[in-house]
């Protein structure tokens, strides 16, 4: 393990953990934790760092569990010292600010990566998917099949993610949004094996790891286009219809406000919908993104 200081005091560090060489093979990185409270990432990744020493490696597998101590540490997606969210400011400044050194630094250890595989969680009330570029680069949609998980979503391309600033530098890279972390850091469990087998598949399949009997039994990719958020339009009682990582068509009632009908505008993905609850004018309910039939 190489534990990296970017600044003191000692908050300032992020550990590497290596498997393998430089010499023979792609070389991964493996990262998790830019938002201190996505812990169902964090888990996936240390459960990597156990399972990995039983195979063999070929070129280099590097993994970085908690990206962003100080924000791990608080329970929050920023960090505590500048109150910035390290998932915006990529590529950094060594000069900046504590996250934006850090990113500085993060943007520095993994110039030399064939493939940057960036772990985030949704929510307890999300989904798994691909947070993907596909729209702006081929490549990525051989990166989605080979990641193997169903549903791949358009990035909104907002700047400064980690993974999108490498796909601009000419990396291999995608997002991958996993159940959980909000509220509190919990871990889903059962996302956190279904992770973990796709991604040693993904490690065989780009001749990272050897696997003798690699599981092919993976559903094909379905691609969908930037996440919409339907919020509410009047104070009142929301009641979802609908599930979180299921399909919905046009017409279909996906909740209901104060018992009036919100109806899907178009065939799409549900990644995460809130609660029975109260909400408040401008709140989000639903998190939806549209089907993109042409891909």
């Amino acid at each position: 393990m190489k534990e990296v200081t970017f600044q003191d005091p000692s908050l300032s560090t992020y550990d590497i953990y290596t498997f393998g060489n430089d010499n023979e093979g792609p070389q991964v990185f493996i990262t998790a934790g830019i938002h201190g409270v996505e812990q169902t990432a964090i888990y996936v990744a240390y459960r990597l760092i156990e399972l990995l020493p039983k195979y063999q490696v070929k070129g280099s597998i590097k993994v970085i569990p908690i990206v962003n101590k100080p924000a791990y540490f608080n329970r929050t997606r920023n960090s505590p010292y500048d109150n910035l969210d390290l998932n915006r400011v990529f590529p950094g400044d060594e000069k900046g600010t504590q996250t934006m050194q850090l990113a500085h630094s993060i943007w520095r250890e993994t110039r030399s990566a064939d493939y940057i595989i960036d772990l985030h969680c949704c929510g307890q009330h999300g989904s798994n998917y691909v947070m993907s570029l596909y729209q702006n680069y081929d490549a990525q949609y051989e990166l989605a099949h080979q990641l193997g998980i169903r549903h791949v979503v358009r990035s909104g391309g907002a700047s400064g993610q980690l993974f999108l600033e490498a796909c601009k530098y000419g990396q291999q890279a995608a997002l991958l949004e996993l159940k959980g972390g909000q509220p509190d850091g919990m871990i889903d469990l059962e996302t956190s094996e279904f992770a973990i087998n796709r991604l040693l598949r993904f490690l065989s399949l780009v001749d990272a790891i050897e696997i003798e009997n690699i599981n092919n039994d993976i559903e094909n990719c379905v691609f969908h286009d930037k996440i919409e958020t339907i919020c509410a339009d009047e104070h009142g009682f929301f009641n979802p219809k609908c599930q979180s990582g299921h399909h919905y068509l046009k017409g279909e009632v996906l909740g209901e406000l104060n018992q009036k009908p919100i109806v899907a505008q178009y065939d799409g993905l549900v990644t995460a919908v809130n609660y029975p609850r109260y909400t408040f004018t401008g709140e989000r309910m639903i998190r939806y993104a549209k089907l993109n039939k042409e891909k």
